[in-house]
């Protein structure tokens, strides 16, 4: 079994780079069953693969199940297909990523999505942002079929890591994400933020935390704007603010002090002749514009515009370090929780094999019960035969459920052979194996 991690982040590259990788949550899906499901052979029957795609990375997660593929120990030809799928899925034509990436192999793969998981490689350490974005892109997998049980088993690995993390340590408390960094950079800048006039465009997860960040800052006078009014109320009536409509951007604009942009959008929804204009009929009072969307919402070259103050992903990077000291204290405990982790799944890894074995075993034996008892059924209702179906392959799922549990959290190395071979005796997997190879 091996595993293969190709990532490319806010660690390695510039946002000019990362805003070309971005791929949205809805086309995770069309990605990962794209025609380039065949590309150099990466992806067939014996491999599963995730796409991570968030505002600072963009990661593919590769497995091969066993050794009977054509790159079995030849990593660098995984690397060089990694890179061709990742450049098919996003279109990306700029420069050469190969030195924009990082290559995981292995368990070095399984760490990384670990150390991900639980925020150590985020911009701000110990955001719990991307525990949702790690389970989102395993619901995609899974929903597209490119991900199955050992896949998924290595995401669940990972997610249970980052819960630990959250729950046994303070890395995630005074919660702080890379809006309410926002957030607290235009009060390091403006200061007292209470009387200023501050408007934040669109409604999704970044900008609900937004609205919270400078709620919690005393913001009286905060408008959202999106592109759904519906939505835009239903965000700003929670914390008692108002919400305006979207072709009223550029009125809004002009009277606000704090503008933070957190759109899906794929181009610049404010370009700098759109700023121009703006500026023009606020007489160049300044504006404090926040752009925390990937791709970018706002022209860089509006940073350029007499009164305008703008601050991006990149400067907010590096700007981070005044406000992790406190998390950065808790790093050693996250680690020692992920390494602890990392070796209960690579005993797991050991298991997989016989795990797998006894479910075929045991969906083998009920498709041939259900078939016998069928032959006696021939007038039987279509939807009794579905329901069926259903009840016995969920009768073998729970069946093997607690016992597979056990041999992921409670078998110690020295355990290990005793549990899976004792199972391959009492189930007869080995003889299955020597009928296979008759």
């Amino acid at each position: 079994m091996e595993f293969y991690c190709l990532s490319i982040s806010h660690q390695t590259t510039s946002l000019d780079i990362r805003e070309q990788l971005n791929c949205a949550q809805p086309d995770l899906g069309a990605a990962l069953t794209s025609n380039a499901a065949n590309l150099d052979g990466l992806l067939n029957p014996i491999s599963e693969i995730a796409i991570l795609s968030t505002c600072n990375r963009f990661e593919l997660y590769l497995i091969f199940r066993n050794d009977q593929h054509p790159f079995a120990g030849r990593p660098e030809q995984v690397r060089q297909g990694l890179l061709a799928y990742l450049r098919h899925v996003t279109g990306y034509t700029g420069p050469d990523l190969a030195g924009f990436s990082v290559f995981y192999q292995d368990l070095g793969a399984v760490e990384h999505l670990m150390r991900v998981t639980c925020g150590l490689e985020a911009q701000v350490i110990g955001e719990s942002q991307i525990i949702g974005q790690v389970s989102d892109a395993l619901e995609a997998a899974l929903q597209a079929g490119s991900a199955r049980h050992t896949l998924a088993s290595l995401f669940r690995a990972a997610l249970h890591t980052a819960k630990r993390a959250h729950t046994e340590t303070a890395i995630g408390r005074s919660p702080t994400s890379l809006s309410s960094v926002a957030a607290s950079i235009a009060e390091q800048m403006l200061g007292n933020l209470n009387q200023q006039m501050v408007l934040v465009i669109g409604a999704g997860e970044m900008s609900v935390l937004a609205v919270r960040a400078f709620h919690a800052r005393g913001v009286k006078n905060l408008t959202v704007v999106n592109r759904s009014y519906a939505n835009a109320v239903k965000l700003a009536q929670q914390y008692g603010y108002q919400a305006g409509a979207w072709e009223d951007l550029d009125d809004i604009l002009g009277r606000c002090k704090v503008a933070l942009s957190a759109t899906g959008s794929q181009h610049p929804i404010l370009t700098a002749g759109r700023l121009q204009e703006v500026q023009n009929r606020r007489g160049y009072h300044p504006i404090l514009l926040l752009d925390i969307a990937l791709p970018r919402d706002i022209d860089p070259v509006a940073r350029d515009l007499p009164g305008v103050t703008l601050v991006d992903l990149d400067d907010i990077q590096r700007q981070l370090h005044h406000t992790l000291d406190q998390r950065r204290n808790e790093v050693l405990r996250v680690e020692a929780i992920v390494q602890e982790e990392l070796r209960a799944f690579a005993h797991w890894i050991k298991v997989i094999p016989t795990v797998g074995k006894l479910h075929r075993k045991a969906e083998q034996i009920r498709q041939q019960e259900v078939e016998r008892t069928l032959q006696h059924l021939p007038e039987l209702d279509p939807h009794v035969h579905e329901q069926i179906e259903l009840m016995t392959r969920s009768l073998v799922k729970k069946l093997f459920h607690e016992p597979s549990t056990r041999l992921r959290n409670g078998v110690k190395n020295g355990e290990l052979s005793k549990y899976t071979n004792s199972l391959h005796f009492l189930f007869g997997l080995d003889d299955d194996d020597a009928h296979t190879r008759e």
